[in-house]
C-alpha cells in the first residue's frame, strides 16, 4: 500500500497577494429633492492593522454624469476587515429633468499593496425620483406604441382606489395585425410607488373584428416600470393573449421586437374615483 500526502495551499491573509474587486455591477440612484446615496462594497482578501483607502478613477468614456450630479466619499477598508465600501451621493437641482445620467468606476488599487484586481468596473444610474400618490398617474397619455405605432391610454382610479388603464396595444391590433376594437374594458396595474414596478395580472381586454367578422376576445397581461416619476412616464411591456385563437401574441413571435409602450401623462382630467368603469363600445 502506497500513501499519499496531499500539499493543502493555505493562503496568507495577512502578507499574501491582494485580491480585490466590487461585489456588484452597478447600480440605479433614484433621487428624491433631498438627494440619495448608495454604497457599493470592495472585497479584498487580505487584512491590515489599519484602515486603508479604495482608489478608484472615474471612466471617462463610459460616465455621462457631471461633476456636479454626484459626490464620492467615504473610499476605505477599516482596520482588520475584508470588506469596505464607496458611498455615492447623487444630487437632484443637478439631475436632468428627464431621464438618466451614468457614473461609472474603475477600481484600480488598495493603498500598501500590489491589488490584483478581479472584478473592476461598477455602473450607478442616476435620475430623480418624486414621490407621488396613484392619483397622479390619473389621465391620458400619449406616447410611442408597440412597434412605434401610436398610442393613447386612459387610466382613472375605480371606487376601490386602484388605477385601471385602456388603450395599450390598441394601435398595433388596428393597424398591423388589422383588427378594430368593438368593445372595451380597463385592466387593473399594481403600482409600487417606492420601486416603480409594475404589474399587470392577465385580464379580459377587448374584442375585435377582421374583415368583418368577429374574433376571439382578447386577455392582457404585461410588466412595466415607471421610468420617470417627476414627468410621469411609463413604460410598459404588454402581452396580447387570446386563448381561443392565435394564443399567446408577443413582438418576436411576428418578427418584431417586444411589445414596448413608452408614455407619458398630459392630462389629469380623467373621472374622478369611481366615476364610470372606463369600459367602452367602438
Amino acid at each position: 500500500m502506497v500513501s499519499c500526502e496531499e500539499d493543502l495551499l493555505v493562503y496568507d491573509v495577512d502578507n499574501g497577494q491582494t485580491l480585490a474587486e466590487f461585489s456588484t455591477d452597478g447600480a440605479s440612484l433614484a433621487t428624491a429633492e433631498e438627494g440619495a446615496s448608495t454604497t457599493v462594497e470592495v472585497a479584498v482578501s487580505t487584512r491590515s492593522s489599519k484602515d486603508r483607502s479604495i482608489e478608484v478613477v472615474i471612466d471617462e468614456e463610459e460616465t455621462t454624469a457631471t461633476p456636479d450630479q454626484y459626490e464620492i466619499s467615504d473610499l476605505y477598508i477599516p482596520a482588520n476587515s475584508f470588506v469596505g465600501t464607496i458611498t455615492i451621493t447623487s444630487n437632484f437641482e443637478a439631475l436632468p429633468e428627464s431621464g438618466s445620467t451614468v457614473l461609472s468606476l474603475n477600481l484600480v488599487g488598495i493603498e500598501g499593496s500590489d491589488a490584483s484586481i478581479t472584478h473592476d468596473t461598477y455602473e450607478v444610474e442616476l435620475f430623480r425620483w418624486c414621490t407621488t400618490t396613484l392619483d397622479e398617474y390619473v389621465g391620458t397619455w400619449t406616447g410611442p406604441g408597440a412597434w412605434n405605432y401610436p398610442t393613447q391610454v386612459e387610466t382613472f382610479l375605480n371606487e376601490d382606489g386602484e388605477l385601471m388603464m385602456t388603450g395599450l396595444m390598441f394601435g398595433w391590433i388596428e393597424i398591423p395585425w388589422g383588427e378594430p376594437i368593438v368593445t372595451s374594458q380597463p385592466v387593473k396595474l399594481d403600482v409600487n410607488l417606492e420601486t416603480g414596478e409594475i404589474t399587470i395580472a392577465e385580464q379580459p381586454y377587448a374584442t375585435t373584428t377582421y374583415e368583418g367578422e368577429p374574433q376571439a376576445a382578447y386577455y392582457l397581461r404585461g410588466t412595466g416600470t415607471i421610468l420617470n416619476s417627476c414627468e410621469k412616464v411609463l413604460q410598459i411591456k404588454p402581452v396580447l393573449v387570446q386563448p381561443d385563437g392565435a394564443g399567446v401574441l408577443t413582438g418576436p413571435r411576428y418578427g418584431g421586437p417586444v411589445f414596448t409602450e413608452t408614455i407619458q401623462l398630459i392630462a389629469s382630467d380623467a373621472p374622478d374615483s369611481g366615476d364610470g368603469d372606463g369600459s367602452s363600445e367602438e
